[in-house]
């Protein structure tokens, strides 16, 4: 397989695609290098409210919304600004309210991002996370990550620090000077914190917001190709990967067209139009049908097949793509996905193992339940930000509203200039025929009142997007077009 990371920058705003065999599986949209809050930031917060039934406090840390710090998030000490020594709670038992004050200073870290309208998630267990160490400053203990069988590594640290060593540690067969190398850059980042509290003010003091070296230390760097249009970003990249592996700086390469963008080019922007409706047609005929909400995910695979084996097959396509729809629009919550039915527990059993392996290179946390006796499936998927819909992704954009008004040119010259009378049938790509298609008061509708003709709309999947083409009652072809 294929994998290639693509990094179009375009002023302030990152935009990140990954692609497995040039196809679109991940896209983190408009990320603003200045603004965003992100997970691992650190904060000195003001506690605002101390919510009794919750046990939890909410803070305010300079953002629009008021972070939210339950007692079970505190530990068993916290950074004080008071002479920035360390208080320890005695008493495990303790409610928020023996522990804080309203308008007491405290440093917090970001563990959940802002979802919806729920501010961030925070803590007070500061870790600085690597790719093989996560730095616990404030503790004496080494732990080891439950995937390592042998848990005889140890490295060394400065007093007042310990750490936990990871599964990649191991797994990729780490040497110990990267490791050392790796804890010197965390340290050295740690003492530029703590010289920044100095005062109660409500500030950052650790910007976590270098997404790559996010992208890199949570995932195998198992890339062929690492592409970016900005050429500074280029260096960044190149020095994050020298940290982390040597051996990968090869994979970056700086994109120079300026005519062409960088999404273009891959074939981005296209994948983008199609993927993010709320019908998605597969190469069979079968489609699925995605609704999200804040709390909820359904996924309704639709055929014709009746076939016991037939229907296994149309099921086992779908999944491909479900997979990549859940990863393309970071659903998060419960997921629901509804086979279409099929009674032989053999073939239920093949459909969970094939979304399992298909599910392995999705990194966000996730769980999967095996098909219910009503064909369900269930998967519980970390929310970690806010998901992509097609509200967010502009569909409607200039080369749809392109192809419509040609197909409306064409409809006008031949119902008024001509004064054909015929009935005719448009075949269009599945998109543009859904979008045609959609609402009470559709194109299609329109042009039943305007030219007093109902137009009959198929798909055809092998067309381009703005490929279209006009037949008569005989299945003659009228009129076809394409713009490559």
């Amino acid at each position: 397989m294929i994998k290639n990371l693509i990094i179009n920058v375009i002023n302030n705003y990152i935009n990140i695609a990954i692609l497995e065999n040039n196809k679109l599986v991940e896209l983190h949209n408009n990320i603003n290098i200045n603004k965003r809050i992100y997970v691992g930031d650190i904060y000195i917060g003001k506690i605002i409210y101390i919510y009794k039934g919750m046990n939890a406090v909410f803070l305010d840390i300079g953002y629009n919304k008021y972070g939210f710090l339950n007692y079970d998030d505190i530990g068993v000490n916290y950074l004080s600004l008071k002479n920035k020594k360390i208080i320890k709670i005695k008493n495990k038992k303790n409610n928020v309210v023996d522990i804080f004050k309203i308008g007491q200073y405290i440093i917090v870290q970001v563990v959940k991002d802002t979802i919806y309208n729920k501010g961030p998630k925070l803590t007070c267990k500061i870790t600085l996370i690597g790719r093989f160490i996560i730095l616990i400053p404030y503790s004496k203990k080494q732990f080891v990550s439950k995937k390592i069988k042998q848990k005889k590594i140890k490295v060394k640290l400065p007093y007042n620090f310990g750490c936990i060593i990871r599964t990649l540690a191991k797994k990729e067969k780490i040497k110990k000077n990267n490791i050392k190398l790796e804890i010197y850059i965390l340290l050295k980042i740690w003492y530029k914190i703590f010289l920044k509290i100095k005062n109660k003010k409500i500030k950052k003091v650790y910007n976590n917001n270098n997404i790559f070296y996010n992208i890199f230390k949570r995932k195998t760097i198992n890339y062929n190709n690492i592409i970016c249009n900005n050429y500074k970003l280029c260096n960044e990249i190149r020095f994050y990967l020298y940290v982390l592996d040597k051996k990968k700086i090869k994979l970056i390469k700086y994109y120079k067209n300026k005519n062409i963008s960088i999404f273009n080019k891959y074939g981005i922007d296209k994948q983008k139009e199609i993927l993010f409706g709320k019908y998605i047609y597969l190469s069979d005929g079968s489609n699925l049908i995605i609704e999200q909400t804040e709390a909820l995910n359904v996924i309704d695979i639709n055929s014709n097949m009746i076939n016991n084996y037939n229907a296994f097959k149309v099921n086992l396509l779908a999944i491909k793509e479900i997979v990549r729809q859940i990863r393309l629009r970071n659903m998060g919550g419960i997921i629901i996905i509804d086979l279409i039915d099929i009674n032989k527990k053999k073939y239920k059993k093949k459909i969970y193992y094939a979304i399992k392996k298909e599910m392995k290179n999705d990194d966000i946390k996730h769980k999967i339940l095996p098909p219910s006796k009503f064909n369900l499936i269930e998967i519980t998927r970390e929310k970690n930000s806010y998901f992509i819909n097609k509200k967010k992704i502009k569909i409607k954009n200039k080369y749809i509203y392109f192809n419509i008004k040609r197909i409306e040119n064409f409809l006008y010259n031949y119902y008024i200039i001509k004064k054909n009378r015929n009935r005719i049938y448009l075949y269009v790509h599945p998109f543009i025929a859904t979008y045609l298609k959609y609402g009470f008061f559709s194109y299609r509708l329109k042009w039943y009142f305007k030219y007093n003709k109902w137009i009959s709309i198929s798909s055809i999947y092998s067309f381009n997007i703005l490929e279209y083409k006009f037949l008569d009652i005989k299945n003659k072809c009228i009129f076809a077009d394409v713009v490559e």
